[in-house]
């Protein structure tokens, strides 16, 4: 194979540790890397963190720091190895064997790795390799033997192609900056894997550059809540289909409370119907119905501030979550911890005002689907308040550009609706609160379907009052939002047509 045909050369810091838990002795290993093309120089001054030919720069003019561009971004782990020597041998296995599957691909390697023992064992091969090997003073077990074994088998194959070569650089692993950083998160996550299962799967990740910095969620923008609740003992309600879209349920909770089933003016919930699955919540949910046991039934609450992030989105096809007791929490370290993402709202009380709350969006989804030409059914009206929120405007083309209204400025926080009701002389007005009563002004603005459609729905079964929430129609999804508590409209005397005197 020509060297030619190899165009990219790949930058490894890779790292094992291990750690004693319980009088248990754990083994692991990180690695962070990145791949670029050997012929595309990047265009940015040499500056600290950049990357280069050699790895992230760090101020070191000994090496040829020459600047390139990143192509892809590689992440590693290695968890519950038998040894370290057995954690190192099956990251540098990995490593290498990515480059004889890739065949014309990859052409050299950089390794920076404090685990010196690597440069002995590239020198061998199945002819020299020997029953029993000793690295100084570490000698091999029988298990370690076999991953050795395995480990040259890879060389050999590597080797035998003749145009890659593997550069080790032993003092790059103690020089700090972006690389050794990012190794690091990867042996933490190796780390926790070990010390909360017993899972031995090699994770060894290529993707993009752009997408691992700014991996895409997939998360409808347009759902305002800090809660994802669901049922984890329920698979067939939760792929069900409701007038042809999937549901997700979300809700607020208190401010800085962790708690669940209080009704204050702060709590609210609501409900996305969609056509279009949401590719991270359906990844979620069934992570959690492999790992966290549920047998009382106990609904589910994920926290959709760190659900949603970059970390759990770079994660979500490995290990996104880590059990803790009852609770699946972020592997990576933010603050003063690990950060919950997933939590059984216990006890089972604190969660049925959730359950009839949310059971109640459909019946609201079932009525808005056979409303009649005038918009009704029964005693619930849906009244059509798009202007009020969306402007749209076509172009020359006959494209419809969806824009805020401009009186839905920052300062707004309310928007008063009259409806009417059978007992009332007069309009009723409802005071609605952005961000309680409907979805906040950032959400509204990543509307931009030209069909879509803004609703309020009034309920005016009561006699002297009118309970309401809001509804956002596209082409995709319907969205139902709702204050907990505060949706209700008491009618006032004068609405009523009765005075102080007769009251």
């Amino acid at each position: 194979m020509a060297d030619l045909e190899r165009t990219m050369n790949l930058v490894l810091y890779m790292s094992a540790k291990t750690l004693e838990v319980r009088r248990k002795q754990l083994h692991y290993l990180g690695g962070h890397g990145y791949t670029y093309t050997v012929a595309n120089e990047g265009k940015k001054k040499l500056a600290k963190d950049v990357a280069t030919t050699n790895g992230y720069y760090v101020s070191n003019t000994q090496k040829a720091n020459t600047v390139v561009v990143v192509d892809d971004i590689i992440s590693m782990t290695i968890p519950n190895a038998d040894s370290l020597i057995q954690a190192v041998l099956l990251g540098f296995k990995t490593v290498l064997a990515k480059f004889v599957e890739e065949g014309s691909v990859y052409k050299n390697l950089c390794l920076i790795t404090p685990h010196k023992v690597l440069q002995e064992v590239y020198k061998l091969t199945t002819a020299t390799l020997k029953e029993k090997v000793t690295f100084g003073k570490l000698e091999l077990s029988p298990a370690d033997m076999e991953v050795l074994k395995e480990t040259v088998l890879v060389i050999d194959a590597f080797k035998a192609a003749g145009v890659s070569k593997v550069i080790f650089d032993f003092p790059g692993s103690a020089e700090g900056g972006a690389g050794n950083r990012l190794a690091f998160k990867q042996v933490e996550m190796a780390e926790v894997i070990s010390t909360f299962s017993d899972d031995k799967a090699i994770d060894f990740f290529v993707v993009p550059r752009k997408v691992y910095e700014n991996p895409e969620t997939d998360f409808n923008k347009l759902v305002t809540a800090t809660r994802w609740y669901y049922d984890s003992l329920n698979v067939e309600v939760f792929y069900e289909l409701i007038h042809g879209y999937r549901k997700y349920s979300f809700g607020k909770v208190e401010p800085d409370k962790n708690y669940y089933g209080k009704t204050t003016p702060d709590v609210t919930y609501s409900a996305l119907y969609t056509k279009t699955p949401i590719a991270l919540l359906d990844k979620l949910f069934e992570f959690t119905t492999r790992k966290v046991d549920n047998p009382n039934g106990y609904l589910v609450g994920g926290d959709l501030n760190h659900l949603t992030s970059k970390e759990v989105a770079r994660l979500i096809d490995t290990h996104p979550a880590i059990r803790e007791g009852n609770n699946l929490v972020s592997p990576v370290t933010k603050g003063n911890g690990k950060p919950i993402l997933i939590e059984l709202i216990s006890p089972v009380l604190m969660s049925y005002r959730i359950r009839d709350e949310l059971a109640g969006l459909d019946v609201l989804l079932n009525m808005f689907k056979a409303r009649d030409d005038n918009n009704k059914h029964g005693t619930t009206t849906f009244i059509d308040v798009t202007d009020d929120f969306l402007v749209k405007t076509e172009n020359k083309k006959g494209d419809i550009k969806v824009t805020l209204n401009p009186a839905f400025n920052t300062l707004k926080t309310v928007f008063k609706f009259s409806v009417p009701h059978p007992k009332a002389v007069k309009p009723v007005v409802l005071t609605l609160s952005v961000g309680y009563d409907m979805p906040d002004r950032n959400s509204f603005n990543s509307i931009t379907c030209p069909n879509a459609k803004v609703w309020v729905a009034a309920d005016t079964r009561n006699a002297n009052g009118v309970r309401y929430c809001t509804l956002v129609e596209t082409d995709d999804h319907i969205y139902i939002h709702t204050s907990a508590e505060a949706n209700l409209k008491v009618l006032s005397l004068a609405e009523l047509g009765r005075s102080k005197e007769k009251a």
